[in-house]
């Protein structure tokens, strides 16, 4: 470790106003900090001993080292992104307020806290993503299912976003585990290649989304300070969603945003996406749009004769919304 990656932990720690501040000081161990490193920076005059008896020595930063930490910090720090403008953007999502401030605030302190959100297809977990992917300029977003562990390390090395999104987290190839590992349990990126060897160091938070994490490593899964386990949405809370995100998203009108979500969840077609995907294919923004292209999704699905039918008197077999 670097003299100036000391630096900056002892920083935090000297900062963290969730500790009284006479707990603000530290010893070596708690900055990672050698007997050799602190003898060279109490000699530079970075560092001073605030206590010593014969038990522990505790230290501070001189205003030199701290002026020094907050111009590197200043250089890099990503560009600071309000919670509530966060917010804003989540609130496409219907409920969950406390997860969503929480998820919000982090973005905007950056402490580097994980998020995984797991829970059954149409819950709301790729709202949340995609609300925070729109108002964070330095996010990146990938899937599980097209993240090799060497694209992963290229898009780590390459884009350094300050927020990775990982959706379909279920389908990572096991290769992938040990670089999300590394980024998640220090901010550490290695990788060797055609015989050459680089690394970088990344303050890059994780907020993935699954339908299940019972296959996940147990290493990874301890990484994630919060565990969200949502609920599936019942059929009012789906119809909801989709108005609030079509209206707001897309303009769709609102009664016809209503009939959509009401064929897509009674229909089982799919999750709010899918609902998305039901207006864009539309020519025009009438109900008999809606019809068509519902009946047209249900006709060609893959599981087309699992879906549920009902009766109707038309050759086109829709249920009653008006």
């Amino acid at each position: 470790m670097d003299d100036l990656e000391i630096l900056k932990r002892a920083y935090e720690r000297e900062n963290d106003t969730r500790r009284p501040e006479k707990f603000r000081n530290w010893e070596s161990y708690a900055v990672g900090a050698t007997k050799e490193d602190i003898t060279r920076l109490l000699r530079e005059e970075l560092i001073y001993v605030l206590f010593k008896d014969y038990r522990l020595t505790k230290f501070k930063l001189t205003e030199k080292a701290r002026r020094l930490v907050e111009g590197v910090m200043a250089e890099s720090a990503p560009p600071r992104i309000p919670a509530a403008s966060v917010l804003d953007a989540m609130s496409l999502l219907v409920g969950f307020d406390d997860l969503k401030l929480t998820i919000a605030r982090a973005i905007e302190l950056r402490p580097r806290t994980n998020f995984l959100l797991e829970g059954p297809p149409a819950c709301g977990k790729s709202i949340l993503i995609e609300g925070v992917r729109s108002s964070v300029p330095d996010s990146y977003i990938a899937f599980g299912s097209r993240t090799s562990s060497a694209g992963l390390s290229e898009v780590l090395f390459n884009k350094q976003p300050g927020v990775l999104l990982l959706d379909e987290m279920e389908k990572m190839p096991n290769e992938s585990w040990p670089v999300l590992l590394g980024l998640m349990e220090t901010g550490e990126i290695l990788e060797t290649k055609s015989g050459r060897n680089r690394g970088v160091k990344l303050n890059t938070m994780v907020i993935a989304a699954c339908n299940s994490s019972k296959k996940f490593p147990p290493e990874v899964l301890s990484r994630f300070a919060l565990h969200v386990h949502f609920p599936q949405y019942s059929k009012d809370e789906f119809i909801n969603i989709c108005v609030s995100f079509l209206s707001r998203a897309e303009g769709c009108p609102a009664d016809l945003a209503g009939m959509i979500g009401r064929c897509v969840y009674e229909y089982q077609l799919g999750d709010v996406r899918r609902a998305r995907a039901v207006w864009r294919m539309m020519t025009e923004p009438t109900e008999s749009e809606v019809q068509r292209v519902v009946q047209m999704m249900i006709k060609y699905g893959p599981d087309q004769e699992q879906r549920p039918q009902k009766k109707a008197s038309s050759a086109v077999i829709m249920p009653m919304l008006i």
